[in-house]
């Protein structure tokens, strides 16, 4: 992955790191907070209005509007049915209000997840049907043609590729959307998706660390128990991740998992697990790029932790990126409480913030900057 040795250097430019540092220290304390939220919205409250029915919190229009100017908030994620046109005006709407430029993203995975955000999905195989076939170049040219779709969309992150390893029948929400039930094999395609993304100057995100594949539980609605040892993980679940590490993948979202091996404190999603963000990811597989959460709406983790709860921990266990907070006001409150408290610094924030606006000025979203 070229591109990304390429960001993985551009990282280490000290002109470049000293201009970032200038960006950060131009930013209130509540930018900076704002800048680890990607809020949920829908692009068109029509075409979503049943999807919007079945939510707890608002995501039209008028209500992230009110997020970008009074929180700062550093990202959108679309979710819903949407119209592209009707997309890419909205996100240009957002755009325009915003006094930071936007991080934008979607799940446009291959597959029933991607067609249930826009109609222009249906044309592409599924994951499972890609690793069937087993023709890594069919693999790549589909992240190829799905990232230059984003382009067009205004999308600069895709929730993709699916690292998860299939190895459970009775898996309700990853089943197909898993390249695979080989490690190897959803190894080798979830790097060839993720080349093809690159190449279309979109910025992949595999998931869902550390391993959604073994479990009949939807982390959608509960929270799934991965029971394994440290052995089996590392040789399953966790292989796909280490070999995408290895090809500097930019961003891994992690997922609301339990994962007794590495998380000894009971009901203890991943997602907020400091032994599984930072000392597994960060520390022992050596993960340098973007973490962000799986969606903090999702009942996996809303089940067990009260709103701003949730998306503290989560920050305090080192991901950069907050995605789908169900109440932002409520967390800021949490983590500036925090601050007050010496549970985090400022200076620990900027160093999240930083990153987020290193893959921004990659992205040559400077306008603001």
């Amino acid at each position: 992955m070229k591109q990304y040795l390429i960001y993985t250097a551009f990282l280490a430019i000290t002109a470049l790191t000293h201009s970032m540092n200038r960006s950060v220290n131009n930013l209130t304390l509540d930018q900076k907070i704002g800048q680890l939220f990607m809020v949920a919205a829908v692009a068109d409250e029509d075409i979503a209005k049943d999807f919007l029915s079945k939510k707890t919190y608002r995501m039209d229009k008028e209500y992230v509007e009110s997020l970008i100017k009074n929180y700062h908030v550093g990202g959108i994620i679309y979710l819903g049915k949407s119209d592209s046109e009707k997309q890419k005006q909205r996100t240009q709407y957002f755009q325009n209000i915003s006094a930071i430029p936007l991080l934008i993203g979607q799940d446009l995975e291959p597959g029933r997840v991607g067609i249930s955000r826009l109609h222009q999905m249906e044309c592409f195989f599924n994951n499972q049907e890609l690793g069937e076939r087993n023709e890594i170049e069919t693999t790549y040219k589909t992240g190829l043609a799905i990232g230059q779709f984003c382009k067009k969309l205004g999308v600069h992150i895709n929730f993709a590729p699916v690292a998860d390893v299939n190895n459970n029948p009775n898996n309700p929400v990853i089943n197909d959307r898993s390249f695979g039930d080989d490690p190897e094999l959803v190894a080798a395609h979830a790097i060839a998706f993720a080349q093809g993304l690159e190449n279309a100057g979109i910025i992949a995100c595999a998931k869902h660390f550390p391993g959604h594949g073994d479990t009949n539980v939807d982390s959608h609605y509960d929270l799934p128990l991965i029971p394994h040892d440290k052995k089996r993980l590392h040789t399953i679940e966790l292989y796909p991740f280490k070999k995408l590490i290895a090809e500097n993948i930019p961003a891994i979202m992690v997922g609301h998992l339990e994962v007794p091996a590495f998380e000894d404190k009971p009901k203890t999603p991943s997602t907020v697990s400091k032994k599984i963000v930072t000392d597994l990811l960060q520390k022992e597989l050596r993960f340098k790029g973007l973490i962000i959460t799986d969606g903090l709406d999702m009942q996996g983790i809303t089940n067990h932790y009260k709103n701003g709860q949730a998306e503290l921990l989560a920050l305090l266990a080192g991901n950069d990126i907050l995605l789908s907070p169900v109440d932002v006001p409520a967390a800021v409150v949490a983590i500036k409480q925090a601050i007050a408290d010496q549970r985090i610094t400022e200076q620990e924030i900027d160093v999240h913030v930083k990153k987020i606006l290193d893959i921004k000025n990659m992205l040559n979203m400077q306008r603001h900057l």
